[in-house]
């Protein structure tokens, strides 16, 4: 599922730069469901591309995240916020691994430490996910695992917003699953799927059906 949620906002995102001036609003209506931190995120990571390539619309793409990121009520994430974020991910991960994923050791250090999870947090989780993902195939897996524990503790997580914890904890489980596949590691994809479902079914953010829809999907695939 995560891997078809980042096609589906390279496909947007495409969409957009390619439509008449005034279409981009009722685009993004039309696929509300991918218009999220996560579209910012890869929104701005596209537009460093293009600019690499030499392409002029990359100023126009920036500029449009962050009109999204706005709507959306996230900060604009500046480049030294970014480096924070990304830092304070990494330092996330080890203390789940160091901890052994208890939550008793796990959260009483994420409550000395709320003002740290905040949007731009969330909006930097595909890249530090695109680093963290790699190498051989135990590595992936033992990675994939992690993100699929804090997607575990941040949903159940009693202090901080209960929104943007939802949101974490969505956007972890999508980035395990792109290593998670029901073939390949069949067990910790249902188990996954399911959580999944689980925080898609509570979320609190966007349509109440499209959510309910979304809960459905992960445990209906064959």
């Amino acid at each position: 599922m995560g891997e078809e949620r980042g096609q589906g906002y390279a496909r947007l995102i495409k969409q957009l730069l390619g439509c008449a001036q005034g279409e981009e609003e009722a685009l993004l209506e039309a696929n509300g469901e991918l218009v999220d931190a996560g579209l910012v995120a890869v929104m701005g990571q596209y537009a460093d591309w293009m600019e690499s390539q030499g392409n002029g619309n990359a100023a126009w793409l920036r500029q449009f995240a962050g009109q999204v990121a706005q709507a959306l009520g996230l900060e604009t994430a500046t480049s030294q916020g970014t480096d924070v974020a990304r830092q304070f991910w990494l330092e996330t991960l080890q203390l789940i691994v160091e901890k052994q994923f208890d939550p008793q050791q796990i959260y009483p250090v994420w409550a000395q430490q709320q003002a740290q999870f905040n949007p731009e947090l969330l909006a930097v989780l595909p890249t530090v996910a695109a680093q963290v993902l790699v190498g051989d195939a135990e590595q992936r897996t033992f990675a994939a695992s992690v993100f699929g524990e804090f997607g575990n503790l941040i949903q159940q997580f009693p202090l901080g917003n209960r929104m943007l914890n939802l949101e974490m904890s969505i956007a972890a489980y999508e980035q395990a699953l792109t290593v998670m596949t029901q073939t390949a590691m069949p067990i910790e994809w249902a188990h996954t799927t399911m959580n999944l479902a689980t925080a898609y079914s509570n979320r609190i953010k966007g349509d109440r059906a499209e959510n309910i829809e979304q809960a459905i999907a992960p445990t209906s695939k064959p």
